[in-house]
Order: structure tokens, then sequence, then C-alpha cells
């Protein structure tokens, strides 16, 4: 596989601006000018320490949630996930989200993928994927207005969540995760 077009030169910066625009969202304006001398503006949604999604396991069953999606106003299924607080590494939020979100803990928490990006080319926003094992029940306080509804789902349900083509699962890091995760446990 040939990658050197990843090593091209990357565009230079003239100018960079922040504006907020809402309490969760910084829009940066960046004035580039790339190699061949044309000059644009982007504009991405600038992003923060980043962000879990954990995919749980028990040795039967995943656990999905069911969670208000206000981008489209509907409930969706999707994993645990949420960001990074200040002074935490990615494992240690990924076990506080799942403890926050759905109640459990996971004694072992192993890497699916160290970054991923979501809409790269507007937002600036690294997701770190996990495989979490090992549960027990253990409940922390969270953010969430209400409680997130877990959905288990086999080994075989999962892989007709991810190829049907008319699934309920939607998001593609959840589709991603979970593809991962069932590859990393020898499912698909």
């Amino acid at each position: 596989m040939d990658l050197s077009a990843l090593n091209r030169q990357i565009p230079t910066i003239l100018a960079k601006r922040r504006n907020k625009v809402s309490n969760i969202f910084t829009v940066e304006q960046l004035d580039l000018q790339f190699s061949n001398n044309k000059q644009m503006t982007y504009e991405r949604i600038a992003g923060g320490r980043g962000a879990i999604l954990a995919v749980p396991f028990d040795g039967k069953d995943f656990y999905l949630t069911s969670e208000y999606a206000c981008g489209f106003e509907r409930y969706e299924l999707g994993f645990v996930k949420g960001k990074i607080d200040l002074g935490e590494d990615p494992k240690t939020a990924c076990n506080r989200e799942l403890q926050e979100e759905i109640g459990f803990g996971a004694k072992t928490i192993k890497t699916l993928r160290d970054e991923m990006t979501v809409a790269p080319g507007m937002l600036q926003l690294k997701m770190y994927t996990y495989l979490c094992t090992e549960l027990f029940p253990m409940q922390l306080d969270g953010d969430e207005p209400e409680p997130i509804n877990i959905v288990k789902v086999s080994p075989k349900e999962a892989k007709d969540l991810i190829f049907d083509v008319d699934s309920p699962l939607k998001e593609a890091r959840a589709i991603a995760s979970l593809t991962l995760a069932m590859n990393k446990l020898g499912l698909i």
C-alpha cells in the first residue's frame, strides 16, 4: 500500500480566528495557503481533549445504549461515549463513562483503535475506542438528563446490526467500533 499521498506538504496557516458560538462549540477559521499558492479559508469546530467510545461485552452479549440524539430528534442505538476530562487518560475516562451511563465498570479495557476521527474536514475530534470486558456493577452520578437504557445483543444480533441494510444501528462510530470488537473477539 502506497501511503505517500499522506506525506504531502501541509498548507501554511496564515491566520487563525476563534469564535465561541455556544457553551459547547468553538469555531475556528483558518486562512490557509496550499503548496500551489492557492489560498482558502477553512472552518472547523475546535476540539478538546478527545472522547471515548466503549463497547461493553459480558462474554455473552454486547451492551448497546438507547439515548436521545438531538441532532436527529429521536432515540438512537449506540454505545457509551463521552468526553475526556481534564487530567484523565482515555482508559480512565472510558471506565468512568461506563459507570456514569450504564452502571457498570470494566476490569479489562482493550484498545480497539488508538484514534478515530469523525468528519475530519470540519471537526477536530479524536475518538478513542475500547472493548470493555469483565463487567461489574458500579454506578457513578453522571450528567445525563434521564437514565440511558441498555439494549443487550448477542454476537449474531450484533452482526445483523452491522450488515443489515435496514439496521437500527446508524451511527458510523458505533458500527465501526462494534465491527472492530467482534473482530478482536474472533466473532467475524
